[in-house]
């Protein structure tokens, strides 16, 4: 009886499917091997070399499916840790990549990166709607650019406080539009939480995967007098 074939790992990058496929595939290998053994003729065992090599495989699925339990042991361990260091964002200013900008007191700060050869830029906010609320220039120079949008619409009326979304355009001397402006949020880190392995950050109303998490600073506090 053949029992070769059943020592191969899964492709499954799910660690518990993995897991439970190597099982399977050990009680299979036991109940083969036994069921050989209980049917072998006496006077022709099986070949010791070959009974040899049973063993081996029987050996390196066990070795399998013990190593894939403790990769399972060292992904909760790395996921732990991962929300261990995340808790020290909270109530700290967490800056990610994103197209939204925060109506605060009547006032809000757009942050982008412009590149190199700008020679017009303009800002457009749309509010949750995707209706154009205002429009204002953006500035040209190259690098990190801060613009101050005062909260009035184009007919100059105050709207309400929340969060709008950013479109950054800008064109070199030639009218050649650039692409992927960079546009950036800053808010303060609130609540830690995980789904399906991985730690999220919210940030107002964003939920952050951690390597989206460009920068993390004490909040801006008045000074004292």
């Amino acid at each position: 009886m053949d029992i070769t074939g059943l020592t191969s790992t899964p492709s499954s990058n799910d660690p518990s499917a993995a897991t439970q496929s190597l099982t399977e595939n050990f009680d299979n290998f036991l109940l083969m091997l036994t069921t050989q053994l209980q049917h072998q003729d006496p006077l022709s065992p099986t070949d010791a070399t070959e009974f040899t090599n049973q063993l081996v495989q029987f050996s390196q699925l066990e070795q399998q499916i013990s190593q894939s339990d403790k990769i399972d042991d060292l992904v909760a361990l790395q996921q732990a840790a991962e929300s261990l260091g995340a808790v020290s964002f909270l109530g700290k200013t967490v800056e990610v990549q994103s197209d939204l900008t925060l109506l605060d007191g009547g006032s809000a700060t757009i942050s982008y990166d412009m590149p190199s050869g700008v020679a017009n830029a303009t800002i457009a906010i749309l509010d949750s709607d995707g209706n154009l609320v205002r429009t204002l220039p953006g500035s040209t120079g190259p690098g990190r650019q801060d613009t101050i949008w005062d909260g009035t619409d184009n007919q100059g009326i105050v709207q309400a406080d929340g969060h709008y979304t950013v479109v950054v355009s800008a064109v070199d001397a030639d009218d050649v539009p650039f692409e992927d402006i960079p546009i950036y949020f800053s808010g303060i880190a609130d609540e830690i939480w995980q789904f399906e392995g991985q730690t999220f950050v919210t940030v107002g109303p964003l939920d952050v995967e951690l390597d989206r998490i460009l920068s993390v600073k004490l909040p801006d506090t008045p000074p004292t007098v």
